[in-house]
């Protein structure tokens, strides 16, 4: 008796974790547009826990240097029930490395739809070692926009494979 308690008691708390992890993973199915007043975060290799680890391909002495990411790299968007970013009015989501102002205008990859991962530009430049943040925005960058919208801000660390 007690054994068929407790093998009951295990598997009902194994139910409940599986549903309850399933509940959290599967805030959005992949390609399900991007639409307004939907909360989301961004994912750079997958993953929003900070910091992300960004590898960089800096040749030589990098200190101080910028230079292009590894290749193999994405970024993405997931539908979240509240929190973090907001689409506000818009249904798209770009996201772009955040640099120094006065310098070139960054590379923004664009989404419409949550869980569909795209490279990370090649074109993109970015400090050798460091760290640093990708911005996940409804917004483009520097661009006039409407309020009601929040970004989401996910904080990378730069780590260069060529050394």
């Amino acid at each position: 008796m007690a054994l068929g308690r407790a093998l009951r008691s295990t598997v009902f708390v194994a139910l409940l974790t599986v549903a309850a992890l399933g509940m959290t993973i599967t805030a959005a199915d992949a390609q399900e547009p991007i639409q307004p007043n939907q909360h989301f975060i961004g994912l750079v290799n997958g993953s929003n826990a900070a910091p992300v680890v960004v590898y960089t391909v800096c040749p030589g002495p990098a200190v101080g240097q910028t230079g292009p990411v590894a290749g193999g790299q994405t970024l993405s968007v997931a539908r979240v029930a509240s929190g973090h970013g907001y689409t506000g009015p818009f249904s798209q989501v770009y996201a772009w490395f955040n640099q120094d102002s006065g310098g070139p205008r960054p590379n923004m990859v664009k989404f419409t739809e949550y869980g569909v991962s795209q490279p990370i530009p090649s074109a993109v430049r970015v400090p050798c070692g460091g760290t640093g943040q990708m911005t996940f925005s409804p917004c483009p960058y520097l661009a006039p926009c409407a309020a009601g919208f929040i970004p989401d801000v996910v904080k990378v660390e730069f780590v260069d494979i060529a050394v």
